[in-house]
This record gives structure tokens, C-alpha cells and sequence, in this order.
């Protein structure tokens, strides 16, 4: 690569970088002191790290040990709060954009169509906490291609330590990598031999293995490492069974068909159609991606890459990956999930805008076939394409006008430095409960998250059904019993339920927040040695529905005096944990 093309490209990189972060801060789209629900999941778990809990030993570890960690340490680094982690999350996203447009660049060997990729990446809006999604691809894609082309042992070594840096994140990533560096040694094989196949497969499973030692040692340790991958896997599998994959309907619009879809040309309604089914046609974009790029791939004689070192062995590892994560990401809600595997698709991508166009004027780059069949072949991979491509152009750029100015990013350039700073003082009062004392409309779980703020104490921890990981976070408690929530299904086993019992008697506990309906009786039905505990040792003390979705009931301790009632639900208080002004939100009568 020239020296002017390396700098151009920086440069590049560098305003994407740039981009991306104002793209995503300025509208950070959480309704919890801006992040989502689903966020708080993992950081509960983070931050009960700051109340002294270790995963596997004091609470249940869902298999991203290292995540709970970063989130407690972003804390601890840069400020107790939301803001911390939103600006940490995207400054990891946005730099995975830039990096991403590198890869594409280097794939395709044109700057441009590396833009093409990386604003395919952009544009799927990857969610701040899946950001390991996103890093560890970007870490591991061009270790690997280094390895195909050149394989060494120090090659081989960087790839086990990314390997179990994505193990620690969350499981399945360390397992994801270790199937792309399995293809990539089977290219080794077929070019090098089993000599050195042997060779770089040892240090691989050597390094990794000597990485991974300590964690197990430590789950061995608390709990045992057979208990530990059973409960992991069979939590993995309730999950999945939770959300499974639905193949959705390219014509089903559940919102009605748009005035876009309806009127105008044939293309102006082929363009609404596709906006109203996004999700849909864009699921199915991705499906397609890998298995285009592989048939393509294997038509061409060097990837029309010529000048780049093993570029189909290296197209092909990506290809393979981006079906993997596929498999393994995209299931419901597929909104959520569609950008997971964004990084190895958006690479495919900017290969393909090079190889699309040659399809069709033709050239030597392609395997020799008889005339007939060539033109019968390319028609098909032209006749697949087509759609694939037009889901991309047309969908993803819907609304792009709306949400660059959502972001400040369609008027002058102060205007979006500006946001910044009215974004991050919003998120920085929105952490203070307090703050939200006085505004007319507010999410109900933030009223909830205000109880347990003001009727708990720092000590206390709460033992929580639902999942509802954002009130225990914005209440800055921490959970009891090992468990963030406790829904029925999982961790139902004589086992589970005695540890969850033996961390509930070791803390102190004031307070259990149990759903209502259906969800209660399925709960006493999945946990009766806890329901058993519960019921000799609490009391119900009020029922509240919270959104009109979360049904509550809270039961309170028997052998507890409440300190006061907390006015706005008429529940019962303990401890001296106030928001805001005490007369607002609690009194001082004995609960009844």
C-alpha cells in the first residue's frame, strides 16, 4: 500500500471515527438515563462487582464475566453513572466503524467501496451493549487474514489471546473465532501441509488453554466447572427457546401499508415496500450475503483481488464466519439482532459492490466455463444480487435525513459539537432520580427504582422477579440471591434454588419484588424450596402494575419494623435511603 493511500485512508478512518460517534451519541435513544433495558441486563451484573460480588462465586454468571468487569471498571475510571457507559460504548462502536472500513477497503481494494461497507455497518445502528459483537470481529478478521497468508506461530498465539479475550465477553464469540481459525488452519493444511498444520494448531490450543486456565481453575473453585457449563448451556437453551428464530413475511407489514408503498412508480413502490418490511427483507439480505459471496468466490479465479495475497482463501474464512454469526445472532426480536453480525457482512459487501458490476461486463478474472453456461450463471447470481442490493440501498437509507438531524448532523458543524454537550448534561440528570420528581411524564419503573432508592438502604439487597434490570440500576442497589432476575424456567434445579437460598439468608434482604398473575403462579410453581423460604419469612405488603406491563407484588419482611411509608404507593419503608425531598416521598406513619 502507498504512503498516500495509507494516509488517505487514515484519514478517512478518522472522520468516520468522528461520524460515528456524534451519529450515536447525539441520539442515544434509551428511555433509562439513556441506555435501553436490555443494556442494564449485563450492567447489573457489572455493578454489583462494585458492591463487592464476584461472578460465579456471589452471583450467576450468564457467560460474559469480562463484560461485567469493563462495566464496573468504566465506572470506576470515569464516574459512577450512565453517561460513562453510554460515551464508553460508543467510542468503542465508533471505532470499530473506522476499523471496519478499513477491513472493507482492504477486501475490495477500492476506498470507496469500503465506505459502501462501512456504511452498511453504521447504518444498522449495532446496539451499545452488543459493542463486543462488534470488537472482537474487528480483532480477530485481519489476524486471521495475516495467518492465512503467512501463517506463524506468533500469528497463532495473537489469534488464541483474541480468542479467549471473545470467550470472556461472552462464550459463544470464543467459539465463533475458533471456528474461523479452524477454517483458516484447514487453508494451511491444504497449502502448507500437516507439518505445519500441527505445528500452529498446537500453539493455538496451547495459548488459549494456558489464557483460559485460570478462569477455570477459579469456576472449578466455586461451584465446579462441569456445574458451571451445564447450568451456562442449559440457561443458553430456555433463552433461545424464549426468543427462537421467525422467518417474518417480506409483505406482512404489521403497521399498515405506507401512502410510499401505494402510490407512485413501480421502483417508488418496490422502495415503500421494502422500507415497510425492512426487518424482514433485511434478515434475509443477510442469509443471502455469505452465500452469494461464497458462490462468487468460487467462480473467480483470485478474488479479483490479484495484488492482495490469498485473497479468496481470506474472502472465504470471512464468508464462513459471517454464516456462523448469522446462525448464531440473528433470532427474535431480529430488529435488536440484525446488526450483530454486521462486521464480516459489511466486508462482503464492499468485495461484492467490486464484483457485482463484473457479472455483467465480464472478464478474465472469472473461471473459464462453456459461453452458455457462463451467461446462465452469472444471470443467477445477478438475478440473487439484485434484491440483496436493493434491500441495502433502499432500506437502510430510509429516514437517513431524520436521523442524521436527530443528531444534529445535517446543520452547521458547532451544532452537533453542541448536542454533544446537551446530550451528555441530560444523561448526566436523568441518573439523579431525584430529577425526575417534577416532570409530567415519566416510564412507571422509574417511580419503582424511586421506592427502592428511598425504603432500602446502600446494604440491603433486593431479590427481583422480573426482569426488570434497569430499576435496580437506576436505584443503584444490588440484587440478592445471585440473581438480577428470577424468571420461571430458569435455574428451576434443587441445586440452584438451595445456593440462591443460602446468598438470600447471608445479606440482608427487605424486600422481595415478585410479579403478579399468571407470571406469580408460574414462579411459585418453577421454585418451591424459594417460594417455601419466602412465604415463612415475608409478608405481601401492596401490589402495583408498572407501564401497564409489569405487574408487582412486593413482599416485605415479618420480623422488620417499617421506618415509615412511602407515600406516593402507600408501601411500607426501611432504612433512611431518601430521593429528593423526604416529605415528598415518604411519611412518617407506621405502615399498616
Amino acid at each position: 500500500m502507498s504512503v498516500w493511500r495509507r494516509a488517505i485512508m487514515l484519514a478517512i478512518a478518522a472522520a468516520i471515527f468522528l461520524f460515528s460517534w456524534l451519529y450515536r451519541f447525539n441520539d442515544p435513544g434509551g428511555s433509562f438515563a439513556g441506555l435501553t433495558d436490555d443494556h442494564f441486563f449485563y450492567l447489573a451484573r457489572g455493578w454489583q462487582i462494585l458492591f463487592g460480588d464476584l461472578p460465579v462465586r456471589d452471583f450467576v454468571d450468564h457467560g460474559a464475566p469480562l463484560y461485567y468487569y469493563v462495566g464496573a471498571a468504566v465506572q470506576a475510571l470515569f464516574g459512577r453513572g450512565t453517561l460513562s457507559e453510554v460515551a464508553f460504548s460508543v467510542t468503542v462502536l465508533a471505532l470499530c466503524a473506522a476499523l471496519t472500513f478499513w477491513l472493507c477497503s482492504e477486501a475490495s481494494g477500492w476506498i470507496a467501496a469500503g465506505l459502501a461497507g462501512a456504511a452498511f455497518h453504521i447504518l444498522l445502528e449495532p446496539r451499545f451493549y452488543n459493542y463486543p459483537k462488534i470488537l472482537v470481529y474487528v480483532l480477530a478478521i485481519p489476524l486471521l487474514w495475516r495467518f492465512i497468508e503467512r501463517p506463524s506461530s506468533r500469528l497463532a498465539a495473537w489469534i488464541a489471546v483474541v480468542t479467549v479475550v471473545g470467550f470472556l465477553l461472552r462464550h459463544d464469540h470464543g467459539v465463533f473465532v475458533g471456528i474461523a481459525m479452524a477454517v483458516s488452519l484447514v487453508m494451511v493444511y491444504r497449502r502448507a501441509g500437516r507439518a505445519e498444520w500441527l505445528k500452529q494448531a498446537a500453539v493455538y490450543a496451547g495459548v488459549a488453554g494456558l489464557l483460559i486456565l485460570p478462569y477455570l481453575a477459579f469456576i472449578e473453585f466455586n461451584g465446579g466447572v462441569v456445574s458451571y457449563f451445564q447450568q451456562a448451556s442449559a440457561w443458553a437453551e430456555r433463552d433461545r427457546d424464549r426468543a427462537p428464530i421467525v422467518w417474518p413475511g417480506l409483505f406482512e407489514n404489521p403497521d399498515g401499508v405506507s401512502a410510499e408503498a401505494r402510490e407512485g412508480s413501480w421502483f417508488g413502490r418496490g422502495v415503500g415496500t421494502v422500507r415497510d418490511n425492512i426487518v424482514a427483507w433485511t434478515f434475509y439480505a443477510e442469509l443471502i450475503l455469505p452465500v452469494l459471496a461464497l458462490a462468487c468466490l468460487w467462480l473467480t479465479r483470485d478474488g479479483f483481488r490479484p495484488s492482495w495475497p490469498r485473497a479468496r482463501e481470506k474472502l472465504a474464512m470471512v464468508a464462513v464466519l459471517a454464516l456462523v454469526l448469522d446462525a448464531g445472532f440473528l433470532r427474535s426480536p431480529l430488529a435488536a439482532r440484525l446488526a450483530d453480525p454486521s462486521v464480516p457482512l459489511a466486508i462482503l459487501v464492499a468485495w461484492l459492490v467490486t464484483v457485482l458490476p463484473r457479472l455483467v461486463i465480464g472478464g478474465s478474472g472469472w473461471r473459464p466455463l462453456p459461453r452458455g453456461a457462463a451467461v446462465a450463471v452469472h444471470a443467477i447470481l445477478l438475478c440473487v444480487a439484485a434484491p440483496v442490493a436493493f434491500t441495502i440501498a433502499a432500506g437502510l437509507t430510509h429516514d437517513f435525513y431524520r436521523r442524521l438531524d436527530k443528531a444534529a448532523l445535517t446543520e452547521r458543524w458547532g451544532k452537533s459539537i453542541e448536542r454533544v454537550g446537551t446530550v451528555s448534561a441530560q444523561i448526566r440528570l436523568d441518573w439523579h432520580l431525584s430529577s425526575w420528581l417534577n416532570r409530567p411524564t415519566r416510564p412507571e419503573l422509574i417511580d419503582l427504582a424511586m421506592y427502592v432508592n428511598a425504603c432500602t438502604t446502600p446494604a440491603d439487597r433486593i431479590l427481583v422477579q422480573a426482569y426488570i434490570p434497569q430499576v435496580l440500576a437506576l436505584a443503584q442497589r444490588a440484587f440478592a440471591g445471585g440473581h438480577a432476575d428470577l424468571r420461571p424456567g430458569f435455574f428451576r434445579t434443587e441445586e440452584a434454588q438451595r445456593l440462591t437460598l443460602a446468598r438470600l439468608r447471608s445479606r440482608s434482604v427487605p424486600i422481595v419484588l415478585l410479579e403478579s398473575g399468571e407470571p406469580l403462579k408460574n414462579f411459585r410453581k418453577s421454585f418451591p424450596l424459594i417460594v417455601s423460604y419466602l412465604d415463612a419469612e415475608y409478608r405481601e405488603a401492596g401490589t402495583r402494575v408498572f407501564d401497564n406491563r409489569f405487574g408487582t407484588t412486593l413482599l416485605v419482611r415479618k420480623d422488620l419494623t417499617p421506618s415509615g411509608v412511602y407515600a406516593p404507593f402507600g408501601w411500607p419503608c426501611f432504612g433512611s435511603g431518601v430521593v429528593g425531598d423526604a416529605s415528598t416521598l415518604r411519611s412518617d406513619r407506621p405502615s399498616t
